[in-house]
């Protein structure tokens, strides 16, 4: 489909595209799935799985080739601020957007985009998630740059779409949602046909099969002119919000500071629902690179160390067993004799044992440790 320029999205074909490319790291969840490790002071981009750091660390150092720091923006939660600036001394403190609280990913990408959009109308962002495992940092910096080119639009065109990234899939999982391409397009990317919500076994088989569906990733390439512009059409009171945000903000710190305080009335909402699942814009550029969402301690197991069956991390001993999900944090160590199956966290104060495959009830541990009033454990 040939979609026109948005009146909204300025062209300057005089500049390189890399110049106006502004990071956006979404580093505001708790990571409820994999307590008792991620905890609401430290939680799962906070920590380091894989012996290569922290993952929010990892995340801004693996796309800094596309950016800058001083063109970095992270939207996290307030409790996080001082723990990431010390994490991240490269980037402006003023970059880190503390959310008061949680509204989903629309309000927080939208807040980025109005920032970025207000100190460069040609601003494109590259929206990413803070808690990826990507292990081939070249490999994902190729197809970010060709999905920011994208984004950035033809020349004398201006930007025209919205740009995501779809995993090749490996096998049927019922972890990811899915992405159906559609036409191909002559700069790479194909034409949306739907999104697709986690399916069942069978139906993601069917998909692995037919060929045509990716993993959705959650990382999004755009201009920020036109993902207002595609907000505003498809969530007009968000959309009309953040609009009066700016035109009433002329700075970066005022724009702030009113956001911060209009925060409580916005909608929740994520940004598949707001606007990628609605916009005729929306196109996908395929990725084969490696690439897990760490969705839960499950997914620890295909990371596991060559030649073994158990994943482990931290001191650990196992005794005649296997297929294993073995973390200990924060000291003390865990002995596993003739289990298998079982994921085992320790921690300083709390211990979880779950069979691997019922692992996604941790988040029923975290409500019922909320619902007691035992905050002091979540």
């Amino acid at each position: 489909m040939t979609m026109t320029a948005d009146p909204n999205a300025n062209a300057n074909t005089n500049r390189d595209h890399r110049d106006h490319t502004w990071l956006v790291i979404l580093a505001g969840g708790i990571g409820s799935r994999f307590w008792p490790l991620s905890r609401a002071a430290r939680p799962k981009q906070m920590l380091d799985f894989f012996g290569d750091g922290p993952m929010l660390r990892v995340t801004f150092e693996r796309a800094l080739p596309l950016s800058a720091p001083e063109r970095t923006l992270i939207v996290t939660s307030g409790a996080l601020v001082d723990e990431i600036a010390a994490l991240l001394p490269e980037l402006p403190r003023a970059n880190i957007l503390a959310e008061p609280l949680g509204r989903n990913t629309a309000p927080a990408i939208a807040w980025a985009a109005s920032i970025a959009r207000q100190a460069d109308p040609d601003a494109i962002i590259a929206v990413l998630p803070a808690d990826h495992y990507i292990p081939n940092r070249s490999a994902f910096v190729a197809s970010a740059a060709k999905a920011t080119a994208i984004a950035a639009g033809h020349e004398g065109a201006g930007p025209t779409h919205l740009v995501t990234l779809g995993i090749e899939p490996t096998r049927p999982d019922t972890g990811y949602g899915y992405i159906q391409r559609g036409a191909a397009r002559p700069d790479g990317s194909f034409d949306v046909k739907c999104f697709v919500e986690k399916p069942d076994l069978a139906r993601a088989a069917s998909y692995l099969a037919e060929g045509s569906y990716a993993w959705n990733a959650g990382m999004f390439f755009m201009s920020a002119a036109l993902f207002l512009a595609e907000l505003r059409r498809h969530e007009p009171a968000l959309g009309a919000l953040f609009d009066t945000l700016v035109a009433e903000n002329h700075d970066q710190a005022s724009l702030i500071s009113a956001t911060v305080s209009a925060y409580p009335g916005m909608k929740g909402v994520s940004i598949d629902y707001a606007v990628m699942e609605k916009s005729e814009r929306v196109v996908v550029l395929p990725a084969s690179f490696a690439w897990s969402d760490v969705g839960a301690w499950p997914a620890l197991m295909d990371h596991r160390q060559p030649e073994t069956s158990t994943f482990a991390h931290g001191e650990v001993l196992e005794i005649d067993g296997g297929d294993n999900v073995l973390v200990s944090g924060d000291g003390g160590i865990i002995a596993a004799i003739g289990v298998s199956g079982l994921t085992i966290v320790h921690t300083r104060d709390a211990t979880l044992v779950v069979p691997t495959a019922d692992a996604q009830r941790v988040r029923e541990v975290v409500a019922a440790l909320a619902a007691a009033g035992k905050a002091h454990l979540l």
